[in-house]
């Protein structure tokens, strides 16, 4: 490592971690609103929705490997790399205890900031490595889930880890496998450029409007945008939901399926609006086969039905982390 050196920030970067930051507000605006019911409940579950968040995510994460790579050419400034690191861990405790208190049934205990935290750190003797070695370790780590899932992994203190057979109730859950794959993805770009000459768009662009300039100032805010935009969101949310609805509570008549479905997750894990998402999710799904749904309500249910409606249940289980 080499002693402290000036940071050298490109617009480029910072403007496509701002185009990042507006495709977070998106999918945590469907989140919110359906959390609120101002939409369907069902909507932040939709393959779609979900695909979209991950993707949002791995642009993040993507970044975070190039920003790693950009900022450590001429060797890695030891003071910023380790002060950055403290303050996102810091602000990812921050992140799991508040929404503990607020959703102890699915809070944050391992989201994209403690990703990029331990991903920057795991990164960092990679950055001087020989790029076919990282290239080759970012696809191992992007593909190992599919390789070695295991019910051994299903115990709570290897979730962090991404290898069980059976995914968390959380609000962000960004696993370390396959995610810092997407991370390393981005160092391996980032130094495959650098040894060939960054191109001049990445260099020499600049913002030259107010948009622009507002999408630089985002990215190079990045952590701050972060941490407050989900309580204005929520705040907001609120109270346009209470005026829209303004009866004692937001929650709408669960059907009996719903209802009973619902209250055997809540006496087995405990979470009432996550395990209540899930059953909506899990509703919805068996709504699409309507002689499936016939036989739920007439209590005729084939092994066949189980099996499907099982299907469903993992399905339902995953969207929800």
């Amino acid at each position: 490592m080499t002693q402290d050196q000036p940071s050298q920030r490109l617009d480029a970067i910072d403007a496509l971690r701002g185009l990042a930051l507006l495709g977070m507000f998106a999918f945590h605006l469907i989140w919110d609103l359906g959390y609120f019911e101002l939409v369907s409940p069902e909507l932040p579950f939709e393959p779609g929705v979900m695909g979209f968040g991950h993707g949002v995510a791995g642009s993040f994460l993507f970044l975070v490997g190039a920003s790693l790579a950009l900022a450590s050419q001429h060797g890695v400034n030891r003071r910023a790399f380790w002060r950055r690191l403290l303050v996102i861990s810091a602000a990812a405790a921050g992140v799991s205890a508040a929404t503990y208190l607020l959703f102890p049934e699915s809070f944050i205990f391992f989201g994209i900031l403690h990703c990029i935290a331990l991903s920057s750190l795991l990164a960092l003797p990679l950055l001087r490595a020989p790029l076919w070695l990282v290239a080759v370790i970012a696809l191992a780590v992007l593909v190992a889930p599919l390789i070695i899932e295991s019910t051994v992994f299903d115990a709570p203190a290897f979730w962090w880890l991404g290898l069980g057979t059976r995914e968390p109730l959380s609000n962000d859950w960004r696993p370390i496998l396959p995610y810092f794959g997407v991370v390393l993805a981005g160092l391996v770009t980032a130094r495959g450029m650098l040894a060939r000459g960054l191109p001049t768009w990445l260099t020499n662009w600049r913002a030259q409007n107010r948009a622009a300039g507002a999408l630089v100032w985002s990215g190079r805010h990045s952590l701050l945008v972060y941490l407050v935009h989900q309580p204005i969101f929520l705040a907001v949310i609120f109270m346009v939901a209470r005026a829209v609805t303004p009866q004692a509570t937001l929650v709408q008549q669960d059907d009996p399926f719903v209802a009973s479905c619902t209250s055997q997750c809540v006496a087995t894990s405990g979470g009432q609006q996550a395990c209540r998402n899930v059953c909506l999710c899990i509703s919805g799904e068996i709504r699409k086969e309507p002689m499936i749904w016939q036989r739920v309500v007439g209590e005729g249910l084939s092994p066949a039905d189980r099996v499907t409606i099982d299907g469903f249940t993992r399905q339902c289980i995953a969207r929800a982390r």
